[in-house]
Parts: structure tokens; sequence; C-alpha cells
């Protein structure tokens, strides 16, 4: 920024100048200011004044990324300043990634699980034993191969699946036998709690609606009235279920539906909701957009 202010002071002095001579008043004998030079910083001082003007941003970046606190600045420092040799620095690193894989163990931990049986906050993955499986993966001397130890794990998936598709199968057969539970050659289930007297949407309507949709088990996954407001959709932008259900529906009407994980989210499932799920949903039609 001083850079540039010697510019502009050197700038004006010139077109002041040039006014000047100009005019040619009977000041020629004024003297003209002579611009401040600034003098040049030597490369040393300007290395060093950078690195202290960069340190508290450095301070704050480390212990954002790195948890590194003021308690081991000293240790930071010494990493930073100290010649190791490859070897050494290569060992550094390695522990390093080591460590950081411990600290995300904890969530690896509920990703398996959640895969494993479908709930993130159980114990079934003993994160001691998963940690010994994969040191002793990585130094080759594991008590299994890897080839058996994948047709472990496929096996425990195998399991879960099997019971949660066999949980929303056997729901799904007796909602069917509910009194008033109507079926469409889809497969999807419905009844109707309240009958409305408006128009019906078209394949590609946006409808106004209240819902609330739940798992067999009968966890709430998404719900407009929990938020306190009305949600829009366009039905050829929701799942099969849903867009087949709403159209049957006239403005002012209210139904309960049941989907079979193929009118839902399928084999794969998404965020709350597990593959294969039948899903439950409540639904309030109250204006077509």
């Amino acid at each position: 920024m001083k850079f540039r202010s010697f510019l502009v002071v050197a700038l004006a002095a010139t077109l002041s100048f040039s006014a000047f001579a100009a005019k040619k008043t009977k000041k020629n004998n004024k003297k003209v200011a002579q611009p401040v030079m600034i003098k040049p910083v030597s490369g040393a001082d300007f290395s060093y004044a950078a690195g202290v003007a960069q340190s508290a941003s450095l301070a704050q970046y480390i212990a954002q990324r790195s948890g590194v606190d003021s308690a081991h600045i000293k240790d930071f420092v010494a990493g930073l300043t100290k010649d190791f040799t490859p070897e050494e620095a290569a060992k550094l690193r390695a522990m390093v990634a080591g460590l950081e894989i411990k600290n995300q163990l904890p969530q690896i931990v509920q990703s398996m699980n959640q895969q494993a049986t479908g709930k993130a906050d159980t114990s079934y993955v003993d994160a001691a034993a998963f940690t010994m499986g994969l040191s002793e993966g990585l130094m080759n001397n594991s008590k299994i191969t890897a080839d058996s130890a994948k047709k472990v794990e496929q096996q425990q998936y195998d399991f879960y699946t099997q019971q949660v598709k066999t949980l929303n199968a056997e729901y799904l057969a007796q909602y069917a036998k509910q009194k008033g539970v109507k079926s469409t050659a889809s497969g999807l289930l419905y009844k109707v709690l309240k009958q409305g007297d408006g128009a019906m949407p078209a394949d590609t309507s946006q409808v106004e609606v209240h819902y609330e949709g739940r798992l067999v088990d009968g966890t709430v996954f998404d719900s407009s009235y929990k938020r306190g407001e009305t949600a829009t959709f366009g039905l050829n932008q929701v799942i099969k279920g849903w867009s087949e259900a709403v159209k049957l529906m006239k403005v002012g009407s209210e139904y309960e539906i049941c989907l079979p994980y193929n009118l839902a989210y399928g084999e794969r499932g998404t965020r709350g909701i597990p593959p294969f799920s039948t899903l439950i949903f409540k639904i309030e039609l109250k204006s077509i957009k």
C-alpha cells in the first residue's frame, strides 16, 4: 500500500510540474517539492518480518486443521525447523498418518455399525478388534486371508439385509389386511382418512402438501408438521409411490399410504432410510399450484 502511495505522490508531482510549466507565471523561481524516496528492505529483514506477520494466521490454521494448541506450539516449531533425514521424515509422516486414522476410528466404527446392523450407536463392532485386524492386515501377518475376511464381512451384510427384507415384507403383508386398505397394480397400499372434493393433480403438477414419513418401527424420518409449514413438490420429482398416491387424491383429501421398497428408496436406501425399507406416509393434499 505504501508503494502505491509513492506512485500517487510521484504522479501528482509530475502533473503539478506540467501545469506549472504551462502557466508560466511569475513564480518560476518557486521550488517544486521532491517526493520522498522509499528505501528498499534487505531480503533477510523482509523475510523475517513476513514470517512474524504471518505467524498468527499460521497458529490459527494449524489449530483448526490439525488440532495443534498453544501448549504444543514448541513441538510444531521443532518439526518446522529441525533438519530431518529423509528416513526420519518418512517415519514421522507415517506415524502422523496413523494418528489421523486413529482419530477417525469413532466415526468409522459408527458407519460400520450402521451397515452391519442398521444402528450406528450399537456396540456390535469392536474397535480394538477392528484396529488389530487393520494392523495385522497391513503387516501381512493376519490370522485369515483377505478373501476370507471379505466373505465374513459379506455374510453379516447379507444376514442384516435378509432381516430387513423379511421385517419390511411382513409389515407390508399385515398392513394390507387392515380395514379400508386398498391396493394398486404396482403394489401401493393406501387408505382414505378424509376425502376431499377438489381437483386432482396431473403427472407434472406442483402440489402443496402436509406430510409425515415413518419406518416400520415407528421412526419418523421426515415431517412437514414438525417444521411447521407445508411443502411443495413436483410430482415428477418425487419417489414413484408418492407420485402415484398423490395423483389418486383430490385437494382437501388426507391419505395414509404404505410403500414397498421398490416404490420408495429401493435396495440402496438413503440418509435415515435403510435399504429395502417399507415406508408409511400420512399425506394431506392442500392445493395444486
